[in-house]
């Protein structure tokens, strides 16, 4: 108690609020329209998200009352991700599910519940210490009420919340602008491939280096041409590139190669060296090793093939081509599972320009993604090899593979700043809520009343309401006994 501020007093929180658990409402009730139900599910950010809500009959508005939520209300994760806290915004009725927690302010006119909001966001490491369970970790109400409370006095309280109002609203205005560079850079990288692709960004060179067309080249290749597949070739050609560039199918510019699965009731398959490429390998440009090894046992005993070094990886089956089209660039010899496939440049020299030119076309080939069977997603084969690539000269390929390299070089550059500076901020809203929690981020007055005091009046109006609703609950009891 010593190292308290002047006029603070350590309580636990249940002295000040009360945690309300939400009620189990029955699933086989649950329906699409309705009374909403927030569960924990619901709890997104700093307000209550609606979206796959389930809803309930209005006549539970009735039935459960003590569950029922209302504009401004504040709930807080039971179980899972624990300690989340967001207020509800709507002025429609919702129901409280259990594994919530309601936040109800003993004596709204004695404590400043902004004071308690912000007390609140630095609460999560307690209550991970108290949670319990295996693998979904849960705390109850008593858990969360438990939890200890430096508290100043009420007029300290509310100088603090103005001082917290100022300093965390420019953090927080930092951090909104912040949070807009990852789709600026995003952009800013689809915009170089879009010109490197285009022969825009080597325009300048163009004009000082003349190049014969690669036509000649590509003519000479011995990957066959892939059979036509509806008129994908024509319609894929996105826009119009320099005189000595050319559209060439995908399926066209080197063998296209699918993966299999070695017997996983075989264990000697696995566990060997072999990267066993998968799309869960698929989160970096350039792969180099993976998660699953396999053995040589395993590609002289099943469909799996090796694919080279400087060979061009798709998925080509699975959920994530509902928004994205993974692509990548071998680093060394690899395998791949059934749901890839890889294009192997029958040119060594076009790799790098190829992966960077695959990356560009992957947004527009994702609009022709097919359902599979079970509902997942796929790409068709022959749609693939289909797919028109706009070929400059090998002379040209290097300068543009040298210029986004660059240029890419720099976008990450910025990342790597955005990120620390995004990693600074978050550490100093945490250091200034310390502050506040410590009595060190405003002065102290002498004049405020103690917060000892304040408990003790609060103590004081919980024992008196206790003992009216303990009386009235008779009064009803001995009612019903008479009627």
């Amino acid at each position: 108690m010593s190292d308290l501020p002047k006029g603070w007093a350590e309580c636990q929180l249940g002295d000040v609020v009360k945690i309300q658990n939400g009620y189990a409402f029955p699933s086989k009730d649950f329906q699409r329209e309705g009374i909403p139900l927030i569960k924990q599910s619901n709890l997104a950010g700093d307000k209550i998200s609606l979206e796959k809500c389930v809803y309930l009959d209005p006549k539970y508005l009735t039935l459960k009352p003590d569950y029922v939520l209302k504009r401004n209300d504040v709930l807080i994760g039971m179980s899972g991700s624990i300690g989340k806290l967001c207020i509800y915004d709507s002025d429609e009725p919702a129901l409280q599910n259990q594994r919530t927690g309601k936040i109800v302010l003993l004596a709204k006119e004695k404590i400043s519940w902004r004071f308690i909001w912000e007390y609140l966001k630095t609460i999560e490491i307690q209550l991970l210490e108290k949670g319990k369970g295996l693998g979904v970790i849960n705390v109850s109400a008593t858990d969360i009420e438990s939890l200890t409370l430096k508290l100043p006095p009420l007029n300290e309280q509310k100088r603090i919340v103005e001082k917290l109002e100022k300093l965390l609203g420019k953090v927080e205005a930092v951090q909104a602008r912040l949070d807009k560079i990852p789709a600026i850079l995003k952009g800013f990288r689809q915009a170089i491939l879009s010109a490197a692709c285009s022969g825009k960004l080597t325009e300048d060179w163009r004009n000082v280096n003349h190049s014969s067309s690669i036509a000649t080249l590509i003519s000479q290749l011995e990957t066959s041409e892939p059979e036509s597949h509806f008129n994908t070739f024509e319609q894929s050609k996105s826009e119009d590139v320099p005189q000595n560039w050319i559209w060439v199918k995908l399926g066209k510019l080197g063998q296209m190669v699918g993966g299999g699965t070695p017997s996983k009731e075989n264990p000697k398959f696995w566990k060997g060296k072999i990267p066993w490429v998968s799309p869960k390998d698929m989160k970096r440009d350039r792969i180099c090793d993976s998660i699953d090894h396999i053995t040589e046992l395993a590609i002289n005993n099943s469909s799996v093939k090796f694919i080279p070094k400087g060979s061009i990886l798709f998925v080509v089956r699975g959920m994530i081509l509902n928004h994205t089209l993974p692509t990548a660039i071998t680093d060394t010899d690899i395998t791949l599972n059934q749901d890839m496939k890889a294009i192997i440049p029958e040119i060594s020299e076009m790799s790098e320009y190829l992966f960077l030119a695959s990356k560009h076309i992957a947004k527009s080939i994702l609009f022709e993604v097919k359902e599979a069977t079970h509902g997942t997603r796929r790409i068709e084969t022959q749609l693939l090899k289909n797919w028109a690539v706009p070929i400059p000269p090998l002379k040209e390929q290097k300068e543009i593979v040298r210029r986004v390299e660059d240029l890419f070089k720099f976008a990450d550059q910025i990342e790597v700043r955005y990120k620390k500076a995004r990693s600074y901020t978050d550490k100093l809203t945490q250091s200034i809520l310390a502050k506040a929690f410590r009595g060190e981020l405003v002065p102290q007055d002498s004049a405020d009343e103690p917060a000892s005091v304040l408990l003790a009046k609060i103590k004081t109006e919980k024992e008196t309401n206790q003992t009216k609703a303990s009386t009235k609950r008779k009064t009803v009891s001995q009612a019903g006994l008479f009627e």
